[in-house]
């Protein structure tokens, strides 16, 4: 099984990916990029909450199916299936072809259901979540102290 510290730094290595993907649109980075980060910020976020079930999740880019799993115990992550939809090509494919590129209106909707999946994982999921395992998903804003290179 997954140690509490392997889900911890899931956490934080959403936010990396949330942070690249602030950078990214503050200094007009691709939005195939960015769409990138936003895949993976859910990705790992989704893979965190599992982790805290004590569980080992799946090997898979394919958010839906880790949103089956996450949303076992995390019920307000279920509403974001369809949202999610679009993330599909994000992980990989979109890394390879022009064509999938997204619009300003698809980077701008994906990134806006990040945030809210992001806040459901930080301040909704702690309730549904055991006592054991609430302090990890609250406390895993620690990316804001932020190393000054």
């Amino acid at each position: 099984m997954k140690s509490a510290d392997y889900a911890r730094n899931l956490l934080r290595l959403a936010e990396d990916d949330f942070n690249a993907v602030e950078i990214g649109l503050e200094h007009g980075a691709p939005l195939n990029t960015v769409c990138f980060h936003l895949q993976q910020t859910v990705e790992k976020l989704l893979k965190a909450v599992i982790v805290t079930r004590n569980l080992e999740y799946p090997l898979t880019h394919d958010l839906e199916e880790l949103l089956d799993w996450a949303a076992k115990d995390c019920s307000e992550l279920a509403g974001f299936r369809k949202a999610l939809a679009g993330f599909a090509t994000y992980s990989v494919q979109i890394r390879y072809d022009p064509s999938l590129y997204p619009s300003p209106e698809e980077a701008q909707a994906a990134f806006e259901t990040t945030k809210k999946i992001r806040e459901v994982v930080h301040v909704g999921c702690p309730r549904k979540l055991s006592r054991e395992t609430t302090w990890l998903l609250a406390t895993s804003n620690e990316s804001e102290q932020r190393w000054n290179c």
